[in-house]
C-alpha cells in the first residue's frame, strides 16, 4: 500500500509539472523501461532516482516516500497551476495588443 501511495505522488506531480513519464525518465537520466517496471510493479526506486525524481518534481524525498510536508507538494502543485494561469492570461493579452494594433482610431 505505501508503494501505491508512492506512484500515486508521483503521477499527480508529473500531471501539475505537464510531463510525460518518457520526458521525466529523460529528466532523471533513467531508461523509460526501467520507471516503467518500478511502477507497474509498484517499486520504490533506488536513492540517487528517488533523490532525482524528488528534485524535478520540487518536492523532498520525504514527501514522495509518504512523509509529512503535504502542505508544500500542494503549495508546489498551486504554484504551477499559478504559472500556467499567469502564462495564459500573458498570451491573451498579446493577443488583445496585437488586435488592437489593427483597429484604425476613429477620427
Amino acid at each position: 500500500m505505501q508503494d501505491q501511495a508512492f506512484w500515486d505522488r508521483i503521477k499527480i506531480l508529473l500531471k501539475a509539472n505537464k510531463l510525460t513519464q518518457k520526458k521525466f525518465a529523460e529528466i532523471i537520466d533513467l531508461p523509460l523501461k526501467t520507471l516503467e517496471r518500478w511502477i507497474h510493479f509498484d517499486r520504490i526506486p533506488h536513492t540517487q532516482a528517488l533523490y532525482n525524481m524528488a528534485v524535478a518534481l520540487g518536492v523532498t524525498t520525504n514527501y514522495l516516500l509518504g512523509g509529512g510536508e503535504k502542505e508544500i507538494a500542494e503549495r508546489r502543485i498551486k504554484e504551477l497551476e499559478a504559472r500556467e494561469t499567469l502564462s495564459k492570461v500573458e498570451s491573451l493579452v498579446q493577443v488583445i495588443l496585437s488586435e488592437t494594433e489593427k483597429i484604425k482610431p476613429l477620427r
